[in-house]
């Protein structure tokens, strides 16, 4: 039988944390504040910490997914994360149409639903990276010692990610988009190869290259955020960043109580990801007045705090509904 390990549960739901963290400065006003005082640093760092957030499931994919092999029984079960997303669009679309003023025709919605807008970007991506993980499962095994898998992962680092922290063009843009499957690399080698930090280390060093990357942008514009240093979900930085957190937390002990607790929470962390939109659109309009450097963090404690206890509860119910449609039925045996 095999036992939860509670580091992999906190980093679940730590990246749906961030997720509703980094969602939070497109809302608040940050990226239209000036760069132009200290008091942008500490905001740039969490934005900096919260854009993590993708990567964080990317790399959780290589991990758990790393053993998988091309059988037909793989590909079941993918089943309860697409009735998982159909479950979230069924229970949003109405609230979204009615309550957020989101007028559009039920073909619009449909549409909406097979094209994977708004958040459903991500169920997008990761049923391509569950499709062809098996494959790169096979090039994992082939690779035998340590040095091999080092050099897989070394090799991804630099088509993807390497090329964002120079403006020289070196290796052709169309290769960054694979930054998917250098992260689900990552996560593999480091299971496979059982690479960890301490969790001071990882924490502390995820948190350096955030502020680096906080004064870097304070220092490349007066303007906006976008105007100065920036890079994508594959950046270098962000790679990095993803790197150190993920070594220092994946094997973290925790005692029976808080792991139970976190075992329950991160069966909800996928469907409050996609769910967590209707808390962004209408909440942070309706409190402007902590849209500003100096009051981020009210905002963060009072209104993206709740979105991410609420998106986590109402994705938890959705998570097991899904698993209760998606699960074989067990057949009665004669009496």
């Amino acid at each position: 039988m095999n036992q939860r390990k509670p580091g992999i549960d906190l980093i679940r739901c730590m990246g749906l944390l961030f997720v509703v963290g980094v969602h939070s400065f497109l809302k608040n006003g940050f990226y239209y504040e000036p760069q132009t005082t200290t008091a942008m640093l500490l905001p740039n760092t969490f934005r900096w910490l919260f854009y993590s957030c993708n990567g964080i499931f990317m790399i959780l994919t290589g991990y758990l997914k790393s053993s998988k092999k091309l059988e037909k029984g793989y590909y079941r079960s993918l089943a309860p994360i697409l009735m998982g997303y159909f479950l979230t669009c069924v229970f949003s679309f109405p609230i979204r149409h009615f309550l957020l003023d989101e007028k559009l025709t039920v073909a619009q919605w449909i549409e909406k639903m097979v094209t994977f807008a708004n958040y459903g970007w991500y169920v997008e991506m990761y049923i391509g990276l569950f499709l062809i993980a098996p494959f790169i499962n096979m090039a994992l095994d082939s690779s035998k010692t340590p040095k091999q898998l080092h050099a897989f992962a070394l090799t991804m680092v630099f088509l993807t990610a390497l090329p964002s922290i120079t403006a020289l063009n070196f290796i052709p843009d169309y290769w960054n988009a694979l930054y998917p499957v250098t992260y689900y690399v990552l996560g593999a080698v480091i299971r496979r190869l059982d690479l960890r930090l301490k969790p001071w280390i990882g924490i502390c060093g995820a948190l350096a290259v955030a502020a680096g990357l906080g004064m870097v942008t304070l220092l490349t514009t007066d303007s906006g955020f976008s105007k100065g240093f920036t890079q994508g979900y594959g950046g270098f930085w962000t790679t990095l960043m993803v790197t150190l957190l993920f070594l220092g937390l994946h094997h973290v002990k925790l005692p029976e109580c808080p792991a139970r607790v976190l075992g329950w929470c991160a069966g909800g962390v996928f469907e409050g990801y996609i769910l967590s939109r209707l808390f962004d659109v209408w909440v942070y309009a309706r409190f402007p007045q902590w849209h500003e450097p100096g009051k981020y963090w009210i905002g963060f404690l009072c209104i993206s705090l709740p979105i991410f206890i609420i998106s986590l509860m109402l994705g938890k119910a959705v998570h097991t509904m899904a698993e209760k449609l998606t699960s074989p039925r067990k057949q009665k045996l004669p009496a």
